[in-house]
């Protein structure tokens, strides 16, 4: 395989991101830990690259916090309500 050098200049938090998931992986090195990370975010479909999922989470958080949530004791219960 053909390799090339690629420097980059990253945010500590984003370092720190990395660094946490080189070990929750058991990578062995940084860079392969990066490798892989680049390979996962290049297969991702459009619509997940895009997607605003901090947002998303603030909006969830926000809607528990306002008990805006419906809990179910089955999938039934579940799909009755969504066929409301």
């Amino acid at each position: 395989m053909h390799t090339q050098k690629l420097t980059l200049y990253l945010p500590d938090e984003l370092i720190r991101e990395i660094e946490h998931y080189k070990e929750n992986a058991h990578e062995s090195s940084y860079s392969k830990a990066v490798v892989d990370l680049l390979k996962y975010a290049l297969t991702l479909p459009p619509y997940f690259r895009n997607y605003d999922w901090e947002k998303a989470e603030a909006e969830a958080d926000d809607a528990i916090s306002k008990g805006k949530v419906k809990s179910f004791d089955n999938a039934g219960e579940l799909i009755a309500d969504l066929k409301k």
